[in-house]
């Protein structure tokens, strides 16, 4: 597993968004997320992706082989509380 953090560090809260779910989590300014995503060796093509901008991250699911399952992110808010999409 990879895990990071998401942390909104700015006077203005941070929308998390985790596509293609269209899941968005709202962090308040000084509120964070833990995440926790598969490991998706053996290559590049398996990681996600980020775009950020102001006020907003989006985390991109990768493309997984076909056949295959999805891997989705584990997301916990900053009380410890696991909170699912």
């Amino acid at each position: 597993m990879i895990h990071f953090k998401v942390a909104a560090d700015g006077p203005e809260p941070l929308s998390v968004w985790f596509e293609p779910l269209a899941w968005e989590v709202v962090l308040d300014p000084g509120d964070h997320l833990l995440v926790a995503r598969p490991d998706f060796s053996p290559g590049p093509q398996f990681a996600p992706v980020f775009c950020h901008e102001p006020g907003r991250l989006s985390i991109l699911e990768p493309n997984w082989v076909p056949g295959s399952e999805p891997g989705y992110a584990r997301v916990w808010n900053s009380g410890g509380e696991e909170i699912t999409y």
